[in-house]
C-alpha cells in the first residue's frame, strides 16, 4: 500500500447540516484508517442579498429582500493511503454538497 501524501478536501453547500454530516463521516472514517488530518476547518460564511421591488409602478421604498448563505470548510490530509482516498471518493455524496478533492 502505497501512502500518499499533502491533500486538501474542500466541501461547499447551502445546507448546513449536509456539511456537518459529512464532516462526521469523514473524520470517523479518517480515524479508523490512520491517517494523518486535520479538521474540519470552518471557513467564513458568504451571504449575498438580493432586493426586489414589490411592485413595479410605485413605491420605489417597499422592496423584498432573499438571502443566500454558502457554508464552505475543508480538511486538510497530511498522510493516507492510495486505497482510502479511493473509498473516500466512492461515499455516499448528497447532491447537495459540492466535494472537491486537491
Amino acid at each position: 500500500m502505497t501512502k500518499l501524501n499533502n491533500f486538501f478536501i474542500k466541501v461547499k453547500s447551502a445546507n448546513l447540516k449536509e456539511i456537518k454530516s459529512f464532516s462526521k463521516k469523514l473524520t470517523i472514517f479518517l480515524k479508523k484508517s490512520k491517517s494523518i488530518f486535520k479538521g474540519p476547518i470552518f471557513c467564513p460564511t458568504k451571504t449575498s442579498l438580493i432586493n426586489v421591488l414589490k411592485s413595479p409602478h410605485k413605491d420605489k421604498d417597499s422592496r423584498d429582500q432573499f438571502g443566500l448563505k454558502r457554508y464552505k470548510e475543508f480538511f486538510y490530509i497530511k498522510k493516507i493511503y492510495k486505497s482510502s482516498l479511493y473509498e473516500i471518493l466512492n461515499f455516499n455524496i448528497s447532491s447537495e454538497l459540492n466535494v472537491i478533492i486537491c
